[in-house]
């Protein structure tokens, strides 16, 4: 499901539960539990506004990739959004050879999460159609 397609306090929700995870991969104590809202709620704003076509497991995996190749063990919204835009690179990377017949590119974890984005699926043919038409 797309991130647009969510509530919004489940989709705060979902971001508290990655950044509990994202603290504690940096190693990180977060004891105050209004830090850790805040931080949500800003994540939550930068998904709808921003990334409001990722799926939750593209989120998901955009930081698991991010702290693991990170330097910067601080969880920013400078850092996540760095994150999230890398995810997105390879995700448009991703279609962009699947337009090419390049599938055999295109990593198992991207593909899995192109498949799950039905509409943009539909919205690329039609301008591909468009396009080419």
């Amino acid at each position: 499901m797309e991130i647009k397609n969510i509530e919004v306090n489940k989709l705060e929700m979902f971001c508290i539960d990655v950044l509990s995870k994202a603290f504690l991969d940096l190693g990180q104590k977060d004891n105050d539990p209004q830090h850790k809202v805040l931080l949500a709620k800003s994540l939550t704003k930068d998904l709808l506004n921003r990334y409001s076509f990722f799926t939750l497991e593209a989120v998901q995996l955009a930081f698991d990739n991010g702290i693991r190749d990170s330097e910067l063990f601080v969880l920013s919204p400078a850092n996540w959004c760095k994150w999230l835009n890398k995810m997105k690179h390879e995700i448009w990377n991703g279609w962009h050879h699947l337009e090419n017949g390049n599938l055999h590119v295109i990593q198992p974890h991207i593909k899995r999460i192109m498949q799950q984005q039905n509409k943009m699926i539909e919205n690329t043919n039609s301008k591909l159609l468009i396009k080419n038409g």
